[in-house]
């Protein structure tokens, strides 16, 4: 895992981990989903919730795979591989940054936090299919089947917010 990984695709002159980048999204919609408290946040907590399981994941992923050089290289690793690992993780920063831009501009607007759960929850959909999009024309797909691909996105978006509101105690 020190060398590039196989899994990232430039995107807009950016390298993303599509995996991690759909599993930090999910993770975030299924906590702001499940999270009872929204619409009584102030704009800083609100920020801190969706911030919240982004750097959990990005510690996770960091964590396990540190974990793994050590064991696949059988030695200390040098501070360059630390590196590399951290800079791994960061794009999955990019998760928090459609959550946070629709409470900006709930807070702008004066929506309150109860109005942006939903927007928010429509964006984690949106990048789910756009996600999924950028992944099924990598693979080749065009026409009817690039749609079906990013609809595939949009319905795991749409089943964790499915799940969340028939998991979720009223």
């Amino acid at each position: 895992m020190t060398s590039q990984d196989p899994h990232s695709v430039r995107v807009a002159g950016v390298d993303l981990d599509l995996e991690r980048l759909t599993y930090a999204t999910i993770v975030v919609m299924a906590v702001l989903s499940a999270y009872s408290g929204w619409s009584d946040l102030s704009f800083p907590s609100a920020a801190v919730v969706v911030v919240s399981p982004i750097v959990a994941v990005c510690l996770a992923h960091a964590f396990s795979e540190v974990l793994h050089e050590h064991a696949a290289v059988k030695r200390r690793l040098t501070s360059a591989e630390w590196l590399a690992v951290a800079r791994r993780q960061v794009h999955l920063l990019l998760a928090a940054v459609p959550p946070l831009a629709v409470l900006v501009i709930g807070r702008v607007t004066a929506l309150g936090n109860a109005d942006t759960l939903p927007a928010v929850e429509l964006t984690g959909l949106l990048t789910l299919a756009f996600l999924s999009a950028v992944a099924s024309s990598r693979a080749g797909l065009r026409g009817p089947w690039l749609v079906a691909g990013a609809l595939a996105g949009g319905l795991v978006g749409l089943t964790v917010i499915a799940l969340q509101i028939v998991l979720k105690p009223h």
